[in-house]
């Protein structure tokens, strides 16, 4: 395969600038782990203190109790039951409250988790992808110069039109 002295420069950028990027690459790819482990963990962070208020029952059904308070006086219990069922309504309205504000907050805390999770994922995939074509890079750059070589041993060769 004859390669004109046009395609040999073209190869040589071509083989040059993917150098650089590869040569930059461990660097943005530390950097890139660094930043979205910490969006992770912040995730992760989010994420289990609305698990916390989810599953915090004690503290609810320790306030039923109290709003249930002691025995009716005689003759009033229809008022008692009345008074006791619209406090615990209330108790189980703001319990409400907390509970759609914890789902909301383990949604929120889903999202970065699990983004972050799959940055990182593909970033340790792409860490042997870089390396493999950093060799295939070394590999084209030797062809390259042994194309050059025989470029200046014979001139007429590089200089006419490439043929398979």
């Amino acid at each position: 395969m004859e390669l004109t002295k046009r395609e040999i420069e073209i190869a040589d950028r071509y083989i040059s600038k993917r150098e650089r990027q590869l040569a930059q690459w461990p660097r943005r790819r530390w950097l890139i782990l660094a930043v979205y482990s910490v969006f992770m963990l912040v995730g992760y962070r989010i994420m289990s203190d609305g698990m916390r208020s989810i599953q915090d029952d004690k503290a609810i059904d320790l306030q039923a109790s109290l709003a249930i308070g002691g025995d009716p006086a005689p003759g009033q219990e229809q008022r008692w039951v009345i008074g006791s069922m619209m406090k615990i309504a209330k108790v189980l309205e703001s319990r409400y409250q907390v509970v759609i504000y914890s789902l909301i907050q383990v949604g929120v805390g889903c999202l970065p988790f699990f983004s972050g999770l799959t940055i990182v994922c593909l970033t340790i995939l792409r860490w042997n992808t870089g390396e493999r074509d950093a060799l295939i890079c070394k590999l084209l750059r030797g062809k390259l110069q042994e194309l050059q070589k025989a470029d200046r041993t014979n001139p007429n060769a590089a200089s006419s039109p490439s043929s398979t």
